[in-house]
């Protein structure tokens, strides 16, 4: 094998286990999924087998020698699924706890802790403020970092999931000799394997020699009839192509001989797995936009400290005071309650859904859901019930619908076509009452055993031969003796252009007639406007064969077949079909109302495409462009845009899985939020892709629910309309909650500039705004998450440029209401400094003074000397004071939020949790304050209760403005001034 060449430019070559020396682990894997995208470009199918066997080196009877299969197996590697390059639990742990504003709280951690060791090392009694700060904001970090990492470190899960399919061993031929218990691993091209009912195809096989040989491909194809495989010639599109079986199917009936053409990651489900496992998830709306605002808030932070420090520095103040300016002012601007607020929200409203039969797996989703503006839908099993029906009956030049056959029950023609349906059939009807076998025929015994009972039929009419179903034939036979007459009857069931042939009479309700070239037209004309129509055609004949030729001990030969197969009578037609979902034509309707598209990815025929989206008002009119796999194929990227672009009701039929990835993709490249439901091994790159994966929960597989965001318990499409009103919802609360929250940046921040300024004793400390963030505020902003959605939430079109945190939110809580916080806070902290003899003339350039321990005897307003230990618990009781001022202007500012454009007297207090919230907020302002050991913590005081009132003017003075506010936004006051500055 060492003469192969080991240029990387072949597939094959990619995915040998010798790993190329010129690419690293992430480069090959990076390589390995540009390939896998694209489509299965091979003529293994198509060229005479007697040729195949040529280029693998193999022989049809003793297939390959164990020493070639060696050799194979060493070059190519085991016959499993590699799985893409995976990082290190420590690796993701280690990112996921350095993201975003993690990297800012880190910062500030460290500062705190340095500022701590510097502290112990020049101070004989040093204060613990810096170490526990540090604690607390390194809690935070964790805390945050890890449910990250059980968000990001799950997806590692889904090639586990696809080596599930997969089985442990294979019947396969070597040196002539059949060994069933050959590991599945170790498969090799070449190698021939047999495969019967009820076995797991072990790898890409192209069919030698079969009988009645079919597989259930609805795993790979979305199709949920099993499929005849044969060795018949194949066709240009192997998936489709009738003479390969694929890696992971299921065989349902019948048995094959089949030499294998591809193993592992370059079968059908290889190729599928390594584009799931690959693909990089794209960000949600909702983690876009977070990332923005904290690249922002970071960027603020960090330029507002470091102009501070060389402020500081200038004016004079000592290095180590400066670093606590810094941390002050970092811990300050970095909203450090706004990602558990946001992941709380997100849990609440996850647990919501489940309520409501949808299991949300990525939080993210569900608000993404409410961005969606695209809906990639599979039809089988998602719009439809992945359950074959007889929808329609034809009986000479009469359409009936199976809801109103009841009146035919005494046709004698209905009669005929039901025994023949019993009859003629290999479903088999189980000691529980369930129905085994085909698809189809599972659909017509549950239809016969409404109207009849098939067993009975089956006793009185005992089988004596069959003749199978064939791709080369489109028919089975069945001969039956007719105990009643003592006749043996022929019957038939197949594609009506191959059984009309076969026919001489028709049956009509007068008797029976010549069936003429006329009636043969009017035939031909009933299949197809059924096939037009989605359904699938199935036509039924009989004929009673003559006593004479054929006694009652006459031996019916199936090899050699010595009985008539034509100049039958023919009976009738039956349209199959996999029927919508009751609730899909009303939950699409809603969902287009919503400014919604919907479109139908399907691998499945394209009338029946058409018909089902038709029926379920995907199209809606006539206008509805049909695009078939082999039209997609020879689309450039350009012309599949333009497409998107012209045509706004489409329908992608006989799409393969790396096509049902390349729309999704083309779908994104034009700015689309994109949503994908599947429910098959198929739908699995796609589902990993798109913005939101949406997996069915009763029919899908292990793969799409692994691979998906949110899985629908009940199947029901209906529940994606709930999913997109509960996004929008938690958008619209969500901006309330980041309003609530950060409007206490502007009272946190601007103390610890007039601390640097005015040289002012410091209003507020690092510990009180940790308070403030991660206790008091926590409650109220999850709580707003539980606020009913406004009433025209599905009336919106779907936000594109709808930003989360807009600059008119940062003017409203900066600029207004954050303001006036402020001026709560100083108020409350100057009254307690005037009341104890310190007016605020006389803190202006004091702070050098107030902090110097040398001095204990600094004079106060009026002619009071203080030491240094009761400044400092005066100090404590003015910044509990400003903490307090804090904590009544936000439970005001927690009313204020629960609208953006209705009054507050419009919508009044009916969230129960928010109410809850509110009460907790001032039960712990005063735990803080009153119990000693949380005082001393967080440098707070027991202050005097007349003190908790002098922030009230000042929330009723908010209210009372905010009210005036969304009055003039309503009405468009002012030349719509407020609108353009206020309303986020």
């Amino acid at each position: 094998m060492t003469s192969r060449s080991s240029s990387i430019a072949s597939i094959t070559d990619l995915f040998r286990p010798e790993k190329n020396k010129r690419l690293r682990s992430k480069d090959l894997s990076s390589t390995r999924l540009n390939v896998l995208k694209k489509e299965i470009k091979t003529d293994t199918h198509l060229v005479p087998l007697d040729t195949l066997f040529d280029q693998l080196g193999t022989d049809p009877v003793k297939g390959l020698t164990r020493y070639k299969a060696q050799e194979l197996l060493e070059y190519y590697g085991y016959n499993t699924l590699t799985p893409a390059t995976q990082y290190g639990w420590t690796l993701v742990l280690f990112k996921s706890m350095c993201t975003g504003f993690s990297i800012l709280i880190w910062i500030g951690a460290l500062l705190c802790l340095i500022a701590y060791l510097i502290e112990m090392t020049n101070k004989i009694n040093p204060s613990y403020d810096n170490l526990y700060l540090g604690c607390v904001l390194i809690a935070v970090d964790v805390i945050c970092g890890l449910f990250s990492f059980y968000q990001n470190y799950k997806s590692s899960k889904i090639m586990k999931t696809f080596n599930s399919m997969i089985p442990v061993y294979a019947n396969c031929v070597r040196d002539g000799v059949m060994d069933s218990e050959t590991p599945v691993r170790n498969l090799v091209r070449g190698d021939i394997v047999e495969v019967k009912a009820g076995d797991i195809v072990p790898a890409d096989i192209r069919i030698i020699e079969s009988k009645g040989f079919k597989v259930d491909n609805s795993s790979l194809t979305g199709e949920s009839i099993a499929v005849l495989r044969a060795n018949v010639e194949g066709t240009s599109n192997i998936l489709e192509s009738p003479n390969v079986a694929f890696f992971s199917t299921q065989c349902v009936e019948g048995w094959a001989l089949g030499v294998v053409l591809c193993c592992g990651d370059l079968t059908a489900l290889g190729r599928v797995a390594g584009l799931a496992a690959r693909l990089k998830p794209a960000l949600s709306p909702l983690a876009r936009e977070l990332k923005s605002f904290m690249r922002c808030m970071s960027l603020w932070a960090l330029c507002l400290g470091f102009f501070l420090a060389i402020a500081s520095l200038i004016i004079g103040y000592p290095f180590m005071q400066t670093i606590i300016f810094v941390i002050g002012i970092i811990v300050a601007n970095i909203p450090e309650g706004l990602q558990p607020t946001v992941t709380a929200s997100l849990t609440l409203t996850a647990q919501l859904m489940v309520k409501k039969q949808c299991l949300v797996k990525n939080l993210d989703a569900i608000e993404a859901l409410g961005a969606c503006t695209t809906i990639c839908s599979d039809k089988t099993g998602t719009l439809t019930q992945n359950k074959m029906c007889v929808h329609h009956i034809w009986m000479w030049n009469q359409t009936y619908n199976v809801s109103k056959i009841d009146s035919e029950k005494n046709n004698k023609v209905f009669q005929s076509l039901t025994i023949c349906g019993a009859l003629c059939s290999t479903a088999s009807i189980q000691s529980d009452g369930n129905i085994s076998g085909d698809a189809s025929e599972k659909a017509i015994l549950n239809f016969l055993m409404e109207h009849d009972n098939p067993m009975t039929i089956r006793d009185n009419f005992p089988k004596v031969a069959e003749i199978p179903f064939n791709s080369a034939n489109k028919y089975q036979a069945s001969v039956c003796l007719n105990k009643y007459d003592s006749k043996f009857v022929v019957l038939m069931k197949g594609a009506p252009e191959y059984i009309a042939n076969r026919c001489a009479t028709i049956a009509l309700k007068t008797g029976n007639t010549s069936l003429t070239t006329e009636m043969m037209k009017v035939v031909e004309l009933a299949t197809e406007k059924l096939a037009n129509s989605g359904e699938r055609v199935l036509a039924f004949a009989d004929l009673t064969l003559n006593t004479k030729e054929f006694p009652i001990d006459f031996e019916f030969d199936i090899d050699n077949i010595n009985f008539p197969l034509d100049k039958l009578r023919f009976l009738g037609l039956l349209g199959l079909m996999d029927p919508p979902r009751q609730e899909v034509g009303n939950a699409i309707r809603r969902v287009r109302e919503a400014g919604v598209r919907v479109m139908m990815v399907t691998g499945d025929h394209p009338a029946t495409a058409r018909a089902i989206a038709h029926e379920v008002g995907i199209a809606t009119s006539e206008n509805c462009y049909i695009i078939t796999g082999t039209e997609l194929r020879d689309m450039s990227s350009d012309v599949l845009n333009w497409t998107l672009e012209k045509y706004y009701e489409i329908v992608f039929a006989r799409t393969s899985p790396t096509q049902k990835l390349q729309i999704v993709e083309a779908c994104q490249s034009r700015g689309d939020v994109v949503a994908v439901t599947g429910d098959g091994v198929n739908d699995a790159p796609a589902l990993r892709k798109a913005d939101i994966g949406i997996s069915m929960g009763l029919t899908g597989s292990q793969v799409s629910k692994q691979t998906a965001d949110i899985v629908l318990m009940d199947d029901n499409f209906a529940t994606i309309v709930t999913g997109i009103e509960e996004g929008r919802k938690i958008f619209d609360n969500l901006k309330k909650s980041v309003c609530y929250i950060l409007i206490s940046n502007a009272p946190e921040i601007l103390p610890v500039l007039m601390f640097i300024l005015f040289s002012i004793p410091l209003p507020l400390g690092v510990m009180t705004i940790i308070c403030v963030d991660l206790g008091t505020d926590m409650w109220p902003a999850v709580s707003l998450a539980y606020e009913s959605a406004e009433s025209d939430v599905m009336d919106r079109v779907p936000r594109k440029s709808e930003r989360l945190v807009s600059a008119r939110m940062l003017r409203q809580a900066y600029g207004h209401l954050g303001l006036m916080e402020f001026a709560a806070g100083m108020y409350a902290y100057f009254i307690v400094m005037a009341e104890h003899g310190f007016y605020p003339a006389a803190l202006i350039g004091i702070r050098k003074k107030w902090d110097n321990v040398a001095i204990n005897d600094l004079e106060d307003s009026l002619g009071q000397e203080w030491t240094y230990a009761e400044r400092k618990e005066l100090e404590r009781a003015a910044q509990a004071a400003y903490f307090v001022a804090i904590v009544v202007t936000q439970m005001t500012n927690g009313i204020i939020c629960k609208t953006r454009f209705n009054s507050f007297f419009q919508v009044g207090m009916k969230n129960r949790i928010l109410n809850m919230g509110l009460v907790f907020e001032l039960i712990l302002a005063c735990l803080l304050c009153y119990i000693p050991g949380l005082s001393n913590f967080f440098q707070t005081y027991p202050i005097r209760v007349r003190w908790w009132f002098l922030a009230i003017p000042f929330a009723v003075l908010m209210f009372v403005f905010d009210e005036f506010r969304k009055y003039c936004i309503r009405n468009v006051m002012y030349n719509g001034w407020f609108n353009n500055l206020s309303y986020y």
